[in-house]
């Protein structure tokens, strides 16, 4: 992800770039705001999602940057507000020690209750990015999240593969046979002698409505001098200072229908 689609404040009070305008225009030009297909923009940046959500009818869907094992109810109705979905982490899931999973969170049946689709994200195809209950096999993970936990959809560096799951005709088939069954969340850990566990995990904070709000987006109204050189970015001392941005044009996001 190209580094400044990250700090749309800095861009817009110190450049007088406002990267969400920007967006929007590029996709009306393409002609996404009058086409049926779906487009959905993600960010981490609630002011940013609030501005897409006053000026567009995209799907909007908020990232949780960071792992959490709960939300506060304050925070979940906050969400609520500017996005149509959440994306969780894996490991805000299915927390792992050692990639051996210990158990689930309950987050995506809390975020469902209040309306919100849920997203994991990332998977990889690589066996060393998945836990060992997954048997180092990219499809038994997906389908762990989509079969077992419930998941909306899955963001993905290889589509080819959640793409081959979602046209799977194993599940559909009626009786799930035995090797479409989830993995049961710390069944592994249940198998090794005590000596062998791996540590506990540090308990994981829960998001709160601090985490979620931000400053409104400043209006892009500073100017560069010509010939001068823009202004270097400078690292934020608080998380609410400059605002971590992740969103996507055209974000792969496979739906997998359930």
């Amino acid at each position: 992800m190209p580094r400044w689609l990250q700090h749309a404040a800095f861009m817009a009070q110190q450049l007088g770039f406002s990267i969400v305008d920007s967006v929007i225009s590029t996709l009306n030009d393409a002609g996404y705001n009058k086409t049926a297909l779906e487009v959905m923009i993600q960010s981490s940046d609630s002011a940013v999602l609030v501005k897409f959500k006053q000026l567009t009818n995209y799907k909007l869907l908020y990232q949780i940057d960071k792992s959490i094992d709960d939300a506060i109810s304050s925070s979940v109705v906050d969400i609520k507000r500017f996005a149509n979905a959440v994306a969780l982490q894996k490991q805000s899931i299915y927390p792992s020690s050692m990639l051996f999973t210990t158990g689930e969170t309950g987050l995506v049946s809390q975020f469902h209750a209040a309306g919100l689709d849920v997203y994991a994200y990332v998977f990889r195809n690589e066996f060393i990015s998945q836990p060992w209950d997954f048997l180092s096999d990219a499809t038994v993970e997906i389908n762990a999240y989509v079969n077992g936990i419930g998941v909306d959809g899955v963001i993905t560096d290889f589509p080819g593969t959640a793409w081959r799951y979602k046209r799977s005709s194993c599940r559909n088939m009626g009786n799930t046979p035995n090797f479409m069954q989830p993995i049961q969340a710390g069944q592994l850990l249940q198998l090794m002698a005590p000596i062998e566990l791996p540590p506990a995990l540090s308990p994981m904070p829960p998001l709160t409505i601090a985490d979620v709000v931000e400053p409104p987006l400043p209006s892009a109204s500073a100017t560069v001098a010509p010939g001068a050189a823009p202004p270097s970015p400078r690292p934020s001392s608080g998380h609410h200072n400059v605002a971590p941005l992740f969103f996507t044009l055209l974000m792969i996001c496979v739906y997998l229908l359930i």
